[in-house]
């Protein structure tokens, strides 16, 4: 018999609703994972999930070790699980990921230029966020790059894609999030009014 942890599940649709209504996601494009205390399974959101109106049965179960998962109504695992679980591989102090396609620190993305840290979230390491290359969505050279540079840092732009986040449980990796849309939006329009 399964046994699935209600509580991580919980926490996961209510950060999607919460993502959601922070205009943080585009579509259907996201996901978001916790690590289970064991450390030997994640719960990470459905392919192709609408965070608006994300349930219980849109997170599933994946053993970290041969990525095989419990679902409800056939659902399967993100497309980026690989990126989630190289992550937990690498970082132990990390036990939550959340991918999003915030407008503004995609706009970065997106664009040529650099999006400076600021005070507001900790030590400053560096004076830009880190950014990973372009690599198609789901493949495993963008999962091997991205988890590599979450190896050293707690947020990465993905080049042409979107933002990337973890920390010590979901609602830091979340206020990251939030973070980071925030420093990218003072910065657009610091452009802006700079042109």
């Amino acid at each position: 018999m399964i046994i699935l942890d209600n509580n991580i599940i919980e926490k996961i649709v209510k950060t999607a609703h919460h993502i959601y209504d922070k205009d943080m996601i585009l579509g259907k494009a996201g996901n978001i994972s916790i690590l289970d205390d064991s450390g030997e399974y994640m719960y990470i959101t459905a392919s192709g999930t609408d965070f608006k109106s994300l349930v219980h049965e849109d997170v599933i179960k994946v053993n970290i070790d041969d990525l095989s998962y419990v679902s409800a109504n056939n659902k399967v695992p993100s497309m980026e699980t690989n990126l989630h679980v190289g992550v937990y591989e690498k970082r132990s102090d990390v036990r939550s990921v959340v991918h999003v396609h915030s407008p503004y620190a995609t706009a970065f993305a997106f664009s040529d230029k650099k999006l400076r840290q600021l005070e507001g979230f900790g030590e400053i390491t560096g004076e830009y966020i880190a950014e990973v290359d372009y690599y198609a969505p789901g493949s495993k050279k963008l999962a091997k790059h991205a988890s590599d540079a979450l190896k050293n840092e707690d947020s990465v732009l993905l080049k042409d894609h979107g933002l990337i986040t973890v920390g010590k449980d979901i609602d830091e990796a979340t206020l990251l999030c939030e973070y980071v849309e925030g420093i990218a939006k003072t910065q657009y329009i610091t452009h802006v009014l700079n042109l």
